[in-house]
């Protein structure tokens, strides 16, 4: 009896000398997977943060020379006003539209229009659009149509290149605003700026929405 005794302490003793933490090839297999998942929610993070992000001189309100010209004599009252559809299409979305600002009293109404690498490298190949090396030379005719047919052509624009978009700020001075149910804005090819359609047409102020009261 006292033999069986000792031999299961010895099976006791090869237990605890027993490397523990399960095969080598499995530890390494949750390590990678852990890394993988940590890399794969620090990327997507990155481009939540990188969505939103403008340089400064794009978020800010533009003094143009008409604004500045109106503020001698008035006193400013700038309103940020959020885009409900901030794209000129659901599945393509090739413009982004953001940063909108308007002024009642001098009527400006100013947004940034935002194009990734990809789909300037798309309409490049598409419509040969060139892009050129300045920000400033964005290759589009930006308008601003109303519910009323009122057109209004742009007073000043300032562009910036930044990680992998384009994005332009467009002010606009003395739009109607008063009685209008809508604005958007008509983008057309430079090549074409007279052509019966807009290439795109982002619907930046919507009153009846709410967004701008």
């Amino acid at each position: 009896m006292a033999d069986y005794e000792q031999y299961g302490d010895y099976n006791d003793i090869d237990d605890d000398d027993r490397p523990r933490g399960g095969r080598p090839v499995l530890r390494l297999l949750r390590i990678l997977f852990t890394v993988a998942l940590v890399l794969f929610c620090g990327f997507l993070a990155f481009r939540l943060i990188v969505a939103e992000y403008y340089p400064r001189e794009l978020r800010k309100f533009r003094m143009t020379p008409a604004l500045t010209a109106y503020a001698e004599t008035e006193q400013l009252s700038a309103e940020t006003v959020k885009i409900s559809v901030p794209y000129d299409n659901n599945v393509r979305a090739s413009f982004i539209a953001d940063n909108l600002y308007i002024e009642r009293g001098s009527g400006a109404v100013q947004f940034t229009l935002r194009l990734s690498k990809y789909t300037m490298t798309r309409l490049a190949e598409t419509t040969g659009t060139d892009f050129g090396e300045k920000p400033d030379d964005a290759p589009f005719t930006v308008r601003l149509l109303d519910n009323l047919g009122n057109s209004y052509e742009k007073t000043d624009q300032i562009g910036r290149s930044y990680l992998w978009y384009r994005a332009v700020k467009y002010c606009f001075d003395e739009v109607k605003l008063d009685g209008v149910a809508w604005i958007r804005a008509d983008v057309y090819l430079s090549s074409d700026p007279d052509a019966a359609e807009p290439y795109a047409s982002i619907p930046v102020l919507d009153f009846s929405g709410g967004d701008a009261t």
